[in-house]
């Protein structure tokens, strides 16, 4: 929990906010690091035909692999202490609305990987009077924000799932879009700016499964219309700003080996065709991601040092900057008078 409140609330609606994010093991140990690889598989596995033995072993190598890596590199992985920051400032900015919204706010972070798991967090807010989730992922899916739903359906009253909402189609809204424009060009200006010559831009996302191993389309939701939507939306928006000093903007996906078919084109296919293009210089922004972590500051990062392009700088996602809390925040709020005003009319006599 980010703040244990003990003020006086009497006459307003208690209402829990849960972050919830993917999740990745904080040390280079190889107990966290199996840990993590074993959660992520077993629930993609209750989606997608993986073989147990597969995904112990799968595990085992990822948590050496990660583990000798981590202590090589002094890797530090930083995206569960950056989802607890975004939960503080979120919860500091909603502290000072919570009178004019007639709300007493808790936040709490949940991961789907690694402690404090989702489905804990959400038994624990049990005694508030409604609760608002959002999933700290720009396009909703069957493992993000499905599984938050997925968790309420299976385990909560109808008057709970009545006062509970979940904060969505981020992908859709012009404010996010916003924020990554001044998020981005903002770091190509002032002292520190990158030094390129004439670069392209490369907007990364999170890949899809588009088909399984039998070249069928997949029998959940993947968010893939969604994702293409959101990075059309995106490449539009960056390339009618009049900040733009990109020579083109281009989209780009970090997959996985597993399960079938998955969104073209890869980072690494994208990256080989710039090079043969003769473009020289390149920006990657993980569009795609809330937080930094190990698919953009491992993953992502090796694959474009390793492009063979002359020059190559990669843009911190957008974290818990304070425009970015401030988006969520104002988000939150809305949905968690709805779940109150729901709450208070039900206890109407």
């Amino acid at each position: 929990m980010v703040r244990d409140r003990r003020a006086v609330t009497s006459g307003k609606a208690r209402v829990a906010v849960i972050l919830a994010a993917h999740g990745e093991a904080e040390t280079a140990r190889f107990t966290d690091n199996f840990s993590m690889t074993r959660h992520t598989l077993a629930h993609a596995a209750e989606e997608m035909p993986i073989p147990a033995a597969l995904r112990l072993l799968i595990s085992l190598l990822s948590g050496l692999r990660n583990s000798r890596e981590f202590r090589k590199t002094g890797y530090e992985p930083p995206h569960n202490a950056i989802t607890r920051r975004q939960a503080r400032a979120v919860a500091e900015i909603l502290d000072r609305h919570a009178d004019a919204a007639g709300i007493a706010f808790e936040v709490f972070p949940a991961f789907s990987a690694t402690p404090p798991f989702l489905e804990e967090v959400l038994e624990k807010t049990r005694p508030f009077d409604a609760r608002v989730m959002l999933s700290l992922s720009p396009v909703e899916n069957r493992f993000t924000c499905g599984a938050l739903c997925r968790h309420l359906q299976d385990g909560f009253s109808g008057d709970e799932l009545a006062a509970a909402r979940v904060v969505s189609r981020f992908w859709q809204d012009g404010a996010l879009c916003d924020l990554y424009r001044d998020h981005l060009f903002g770091r190509f200006s002032g002292v520190n700016a990158p030094e390129l010559s004439n670069p392209t831009l490369i907007l990364a996302f999170h890949g899809t499964l588009v088909k399984d191993a039998k070249g069928r389309p997949p029998s959940f939701h993947t968010g893939h219309e969604e994702t293409q939507a959101f990075a059309s939306m995106l490449k539009r928006s960056f390339e009618a700003d009049a900040r733009n000093m990109f020579r083109e903007v281009e989209i780009a996906y970090l997959n996985h080996d597993v399960g079938g078919e998955w969104s073209r084109p890869g980072l690494a296919e994208l990256l080989d065709g710039l090079k043969k293009r003769g473009v020289t210089d390149a920006a990657l922004f993980a569009a795609g991601y809330f937080a930094d972590g190990n698919e953009t500051l491992v993953r992502a990062k090796s694959i474009l040092e390793e492009s063979g392009l002359e020059r190559t700088v990669a843009i911190s996602c957008i974290n818990d900057s304070p425009a970015f809390c401030g988006f969520l925040a104002e988000r939150i709020t809305a949905a968690a008078k709805r779940a109150a005003a729901w709450k208070s009319r039900s206890a109407a006599p």
